[in-house]
């Protein structure tokens, strides 16, 4: 993986819009799965603009000897968003066998990109999750139901594998069109240390000819930036 996120412009340029299209975190594998949101959960959030959000962290900057990756650290392990009710474990994924961002296995788990920065290690950490799930045959909400929801200065906590954690604060919360080639811009390497979180929402667009039988209207991408940390080794609880 040493290298992918230098490169990221290049490589992804077509890969990320396809990914994003075909269905980023829709029910991976569940194709039959067809979920309309309820009214409520159409209202999309306005906190800024996708080109806010990219002028403000402009891209660190890489060459081919010297990798983005090179920075490594502690893994993180859970994260906490008080506002909106998240303590969900994170498990760590990569590239599937197409070179896409895996997504989370159930509706519960929050993904960390180890293509992404690690937390607090200065540049960009990008995190997936569900925004809904079937669960014993009935839907319900996944872990990023409610990140629609998230304001600015709102609270995101992660524990990483270390005892320690780092805190981050909410500034930017927008709602993408699903094909908008810039979407996949958002994973890019910051010169700043930030998180990116990212989840479907919208409206549900039945399409049979899709593999997942269509596709949600929008991408939520919530951009936080790193803040005073708590005391090392301090968690956010759960288990």
């Amino acid at each position: 993986m040493r290298g992918l996120l230098a490169n990221l412009d290049r490589r992804f340029a077509i890969a990320g819009v396809v990914l994003f299209v075909s269905g980023l975190l829709l029910v991976a594998g569940l194709v039959s799965i067809v979920v309309t949101l309820n009214d409520d959960n159409v209202d999309l959030p306005s906190e800024g603009s996708l080109e806010e959000i990219l002028r403000e962290h402009e891209p660190a900057q890489t060459s081919d000897e010297s990798p983005v990756n090179e920075v490594a650290g502690p893994p993180p392990t859970r994260m906490s968003i008080p506002r909106i009710a998240v303590d969900a474990p994170i498990v760590a994924m990569g590239l599937d066998s197409r070179r896409y961002p895996e997504v989370p296995k159930n509706g519960g788990d929050v993904a960390w990109y180890t293509f992404s920065a690690a937390p607090g290690q200065g540049s960009n950490a990008v995190f997936s999750g569900h925004v809904d799930w079937y669960y014993w045959g009935q839907p319900g909400e996944g872990v990023f139901y409610h990140l629609r929801e998230l304001q600015i200065g709102d609270e995101i906590l992660l524990d990483l594998e270390d005892g320690s954690q780092v805190r981050y604060a909410v500034s930017g919360n927008v709602a993408v069109a699903y094909d908008d080639p810039n979407v996949v811009d958002v994973m890019a390497p910051t010169s700043k240390d930030v998180i990116t979180l990212i989840t479907c929402g919208g409206t549900w667009q039945r399409d049979y000819s899709d593999p997942n039988g269509g596709n949600y209207s929008h991408r939520v991408i919530v951009r936080a930036e790193r803040v005073s940390g708590l005391a090392s080794g301090q968690g956010v609880g759960g288990g």
